[in-house]
């Protein structure tokens, strides 16, 4: 997996682990955040090592609102309707020095239009254009004896938070649709781990073998019947079929069972958790998982120690594994009847998880 897909947050199908950059990134920006609007810090004034990445970010993320205008630049923050000077009037503020840029404020540009003094010639038509079209703007600013009021436009309330700027960073990510049935369920970690890969297609199956031109078994250990890839072993595979059957009918659910066309684990998985009641779809999360997990153990030994593929077997590593999950605090999982014959045993004769 990529280092920045593991870095992204569960719900974007990573394994939110903090990405450090994005972190630095959010840290910083709360440093120009404080700059503007808290000159108590002793370190106000002072030149700050900011990456242009972050002051890009800030610049896009502050509208200020002129009250006095000692505190909002004239050129670069965005308080002329909700704009920067400097995006309404591109060509007139490239004339403009780039220490001008970056200490003018609005108090002091619009005293006797000093910002013109600014402006070295010649522009272009369209400069001239827009330095009109800036002349006719400005006209209409009046200030008051308000200070200046600055949003942070990514909170509801107006105020900088690190984490807002964190999130802002992972804007346009796609939402890791199972995310919540895989990470909210009661599991072990390493078998979420495992459902986390196989999802999306990270397992070592004979398809990523084939593509990486080493050996693998030219069909399926468990049915003989196709090629081995994740999605095949876990939900259209005949040998896989037959165990939920089993398992999901035990517990009355034998219709959610996967058909031969299922050709996505996480799909079957979403269908089949939207039709029980709301009381019954975390333990039927977990059961899924569990069997999963199973299926997977199964087809490891048939790989590795030349196992052949057992329905009674696998039937009483399913059974093991519950009791545990149940003894280790899997409570939603309640009971599963009991069905001696096939090695699956259930904790009452109830039929709800």
């Amino acid at each position: 997996m990529a280092w920045d897909s593991v870095t992204r947050p569960l719900k974007y199908g990573g394994l939110g682990i903090p990405n450090l950059q994005h972190m630095c990134w959010a840290l910083q920006t709360k440093w120009l955040w404080l700059q503007k609007t808290d000159q108590s810090r002793p370190w106000h004034g002072l030149t700050i090592p900011i990456q242009q990445t972050v002051k890009d970010l800030f610049a896009a993320s502050l509208i200020s609102y002129v009250g006095n205008g000692s505190n909002t630049l004239f050129w670069t923050d965005k308080w002329l309707n909700g704009c920067s000077i400097r995006d309404l009037a591109p060509e007139v503020a490239s004339k403009v020095s780039k220490r001008a840029l970056t200490s003018l404020t609005v108090s002091q540009a619009l005293v006797n239009r000093q910002w013109i003094a600014h402006i070295k010639t010649p522009l272009s038509l369209i400069g001239i254009q827009q330095f009109l079209l800036l002349w006719d703007t400005l006209g209409d600013v009046q200030l008051s004896q308000e200070e200046d009021r600055h949003v942070w436009r990514h909170e509801a309330s107006g105020l900088f938070s690190s984490k807002s700027c964190y999130k802002v960073l992972l804007f346009g990510s796609t939402v890791f649709e199972p995310w919540k049935r895989l990470w909210k369920t009661w599991a072990p970690p390493k078998c979420k781990f495992f459902l986390w890969l196989a999802i999306r297609n990270k397992c070592w199956t004979a398809d990523i073998l084939q593509l990486r031109g080493m050996p693998h078994p030219d069909v399926c250990p468990m049915c003989d019947q196709a090629q081995e890839t994740i999605q095949h072993l876990l939900t259209a595979c005949i040998f896989a079929r037959q165990f939920w059957h089993t398992i999901l009918a035990a517990i009355g659910l034998g219709h959610l069972t996967p058909t031969a066309d299922e050709e996505n684990f996480a799909d079957w998985w979403g269908k089949a958790s939207h039709k029980v009641v709301k009381t019954r779809k975390k333990g039927l999360n977990s059961l899924i998982i569990l069997g999963a997990w199973c299926l997977w153990l199964q087809r490891n030994r048939a790989v590795f120690h030349g196992e052949s593929p057992s329905l009674p077997r696998i039937f009483r590593c399913f059974s093991d594994e519950y009791v545990c999950w149940v003894m280790a605090g899997a409570k939603e999982f309640g009971g599963l009847d009991s069905v001696a014959a096939l090695g699956v045993v259930g904790s009452s004769s109830s039929n709800n998880l």
